[in-house]
């Protein structure tokens, strides 16, 4: 049974045509295939769109006639709509069963008995459009359809531009950082073969380290008290640091057991820079800024590089004796790969120091950071260097939290991810109130520092083959997941040149030219 159609008539032209409810049919009686040859005309050349309203199929099929490559998204209001539809429209179970058409239900009915058609609405959509690939997104809503679901429509709306800008945000990091992303794995991945050659690829902790309270150490301000009481008791930490903290206290005179780092910007090694590497695990992600890896492995250091979901990482782990690890990142929270490297290494007791994800006593970080060099090293007279972080704080818009700290945008999606990260592995206390917290679980021990074994030489040979598969088609295949965050940076450079009618293939073959080079220099 329908929740939004009651039957179906036969149109003047012998084809099957839904009626809704309320008595009105879904498309023309007379000839609907011919209306529907103006639907969606004013999008031109549209490689992605949804459209809202199935009824009887004869819009979406015209539509795609017109544009063959166009992956389409086709909403109805309910899961027993579509299923309705698909028996009693011919032409709608012909089109449930293409490729490139993917029918959705925003799932409004109060019938929980009814399997769903699909997952929801905002899923299908992160699933699915992939803006690098595809561009610009069309929405065309069916007009007969959205005059019988005018209460549901604003509901609708507001779950896909939830879920595009959850989309625009992960495509503007790639598009920033696609390109470099690729320079630095396959600059990390030289490090790593000059490290397995040499034999310098193993690692491992101290003995009884496991025994102590792994301390992760973030840079909030608060970090300028605590640092003191993990001075007084060292002995009973094994101090992990994120980057940013690491010169913090190198300067404090305190010693740093690791060091964990994933921001792949040429500043991110300026963290790094007289950093005594002799005695600490670096933990690196392979997208990480490769001067890093490059520093330490001069000086004989350990280190352990890691996946933090870079599809072209998780592809060279494929190709290792012990795959990467896979840390945690929450869309770039360094403090939460350290906290779950902590993890995997089997640490029963975690505490977590200047995870402040706020700015406190008008400072942005604790004393020592690479920020007071530079800012002091940049200061005037009419802008000192308090001047300049007073600059840095207020770029956005500030909110105080519960602890009266004042926070960003971008600080307060950072604290819900890690409180995402504690509540998915139970952890016992607040990471706020600096306590011990006591993990539910038995330690997890992963073989981080254990070789990789990566085989280069069949790493090489397949990137080669790969690239000449996709440079063959310009539909969208799961391999070509390996290039679409250099794909989004060079998309957007061609439309902030103007040329945003650059074609999929053009596009793919600028991605993979990129990988094809750094590849013959691996």
């Amino acid at each position: 049974m329908s929740a939004l159609y009651k039957s179906i008539v036969t149109a003047k032209t012998g084809l099957v045509v839904p009626e809704y409810k309320s008595g009105r049919a879904a498309h023309s009686k007379y000839d609907p295939q011919r209306e529907a040859e103006t639907f969606g005309q004013e999008t031109g050349g549209a490689s992605f769109a949804v459209i809202l309203g199935i009824a009887g199929g004869f819009h979406i099929d015209s539509f795609l006639k017109r544009n063959p490559d166009c992956k389409i998204i086709a909403v109805e209001k309910s899961a027993q709509d579509i299923a309705w539809l698909k028996e009693n429209a011919p032409l709608v179970k012909e089109l449930s069963q293409k490729r490139d058409v993917i029918f959705c239900a925003a799932d409004f009915s109060s019938d929980t008995t009814l399997p769903a058609a699909s997952d929801a609405l905002e899923q299908v959509l992160l699933q699915n459009y992939f803006p690098a690939h595809y561009g610009a997104i069309s929405i065309l809503p069916l007009r007969s359809w959205l005059q019988e679901i005018q209460d549901d429509y604003e509901k609708i709306l507001e779950r896909i531009k939830s879920a595009l800008k959850e989309i625009s945000a992960d495509y503007s990091t790639q598009a920033h950082f696609g390109r470099l992303w690729t320079k630095n794995i396959f600059c990390n991945l030289s490090v790593l073969n000059k490290i397995q050659k040499c034999g310098q690829d193993k690692a491992s902790l101290a003995p009884n380290a496991l025994q102590k309270t792994a301390a992760i150490i973030a840079a909030g301000p608060s970090l300028d008290q605590s640092a003191k009481a993990i001075q007084e008791a060292r002995d009973n930490y094994f101090v992990i640091a994120t980057d940013t903290a690491l010169k913090a206290f190198g300067r404090r005179g305190i010693k740093v057991d690791a060091v964990v780092s994933l921001d792949a910007q040429y500043l991110s090694a300026e963290h790094f820079n007289g950093a005594n590497s002799k005695d600490t695990i670096f933990v690196l992600d392979l997208a990480a800024n490769p001067s890093i890896a490059k520093n330490a492995q001069s000086k004989n250091a350990r280190i352990v590089f890691f996946d933090s979901g870079h599809p072209l990482v998780s592809f060279a782990s494929r190709y290792c004796k012990r795959p990467f690890v896979k840390l945690r990142s929450g869309g770039g929270t360094v403090a939460i790969c350290a906290a779950d490297f902590a993890r995997q290494c089997g640490f029963a007791k975690i505490k977590i120091f200047g995870a402040d994800f706020g700015y406190s006593k008008g400072k942005p970080y604790t004393k020592g950071t690479y920020l007071d060099d530079l800012y002091m090293a940049a200061q005037t007279r009419p802008q000192n260097a308090e001047s300049l972080f007073t600059k840095l704080m207020f770029r956005t818009e500030l909110n105080k939290n519960q602890r009266g700290f004042l926070q960003s945008p971008t600080l307060l999606r950072y604290q819900t991810t890690m409180e995402e990260f504690l509540g998915d592995y139970e952890w016992k206390d607040s990471v706020y109130e600096w306590k011990v917290c006591d993990l539910s679980q038995k330690p997890q021990n992963a073989p981080l520092f254990e070789a990789n074994g990566l085989d280069f030489a069949s790493l090489k040979k397949d990137l080669d083959a790969l690239a000449r598969d996709l440079d063959k088609t310009e539909r969208l295949e799961p391999q070509e997941s390996l290039i679409l965050p250099e794909m989004a940076y060079w998309r957007q450079k061609m439309d902030k040149n103007g040329q945003n009618k650059i074609s999929i293939k053009e596009l793919k073959k600028l991605a993979l030219n990129n990988i094809l080079l750094y590849n013959k220099l691996l």
